[in-house]
């Protein structure tokens, strides 16, 4: 969705902007293409690979930030951001390079973090946090109904041999799941699991909350999201008197702020899912401060 996020991002070209997920700098130059000599981007990323693709750019406008988008209101004063950009999950390269662990589909270590220098790692979680804390991990992040029954797995497995890969891990979850999809049976214990290590909820939480204040009048958040408690919160952030109830977001219905513009859902058009099959998921919102 790279030209309607574009599109619906820019407002102003000589304004500032910031793109909270440079991954490889797809969104991030295609904005630099659109603004002005006086405008501004500053693109955030945690993964030291994004650092060294981001040096590639030379651009006297192209400001990158090593760090999570939830500290997006350390940089900048109130009013000051004319739109941001927010592509939340786990990008195309992550996924397609087995020695980052996140994918079921090739083996790799089971790290699964976004820096891997810092934090808890997958491998961590699995072989050391209680059965109640994995399955509350699996339902809440992955919304998998046999949560329980592969968290009993894993502290049964590990007892024996600890995991250390991805095929090791998505072998035993495979071996356990008795409901059949379409979907890979591994599919949303692995998201889980990544947005546990990453803490993805909580920084798009923060982010959101932080940005109502630095968000120009007009300015405007544009969220790329790929599973359903991503869009919750991106719709419920502009609520009135929102409360996130433990990490299980419920979707109010409620009008929003009086003071933002939230979007319906916009979908990938046609073309672009036949293109991109990791699109199909995706959804987009636009959130407008008026």
């Amino acid at each position: 969705m790279l030209e309607e996020s574009i599109s619906s991002l820019i407002t102003n070209q000589n304004g500032i902007y910031v793109d909270g997920t440079f991954g490889r700098g797809g969104h991030s130059r295609k904005i630099l293409e659109r603004i002005s000599l006086k405008g501004s981007l500053f693109s955030y990323d945690l993964d030291p690979e994004a650092k060294l693709e981001a040096a590639n750019i030379n651009h006297s406008n192209f400001h990158f930030i090593h760090d999570n988008y939830r500290n997006i209101h350390l940089n900048f004063s109130d009013n000051s951001i004319d739109g941001v950009l927010l592509d939340c999950g786990v990008s195309s390269p992550q996924l397609d390079n087995p020695a980052r662990g996140f994918s079921f589909k090739d083996n790799g270590p089971l790290d699964m973090r976004f820096n891997p220098k810092v934090g808890v790692s997958c491998a961590e979680i699995v072989n050391t946090f209680d059965e109640k804390d994995i399955s509350k991990i699996l339902w809440d992040y992955g919304e998998e109904k046999e949560s329980r029954r592969i968290a009993k797995a894993i502290v049964d497995r590990r007892t024996v041999k600890g995991f250390t890969d991805t095929k090791d891990l998505s072998e035993l979850i495979c071996s356990v799941k008795k409901r059949k999809t379409k979907k890979h049976p591994a599919t949303k214990s692995f998201q889980a699991l990544r947005i546990a290590v990453n803490d993805e909820i909580e920084s798009l939480q923060d982010c959101l909350v932080n940005l109502k204040t630095k968000l120009k009048k007009g300015g405007r958040i544009v969220i790329i999201s790929f599973h359903s408690l991503e869009d919750r919160i991106a719709k419920i952030s502009f609520k009135e008197e929102v409360s996130f109830i433990e990490k299980k977001i419920p979707l109010i219905d409620d009008e929003p702020m009086k003071e933002f513009k939230v979007s319906k859902i916009i979908y990938p058009d046609e073309q672009e899912l036949s293109n991109n099959i990791r699109s199909r998921s995706a959804k987009m919102r636009v959130i407008e401060k008026l």
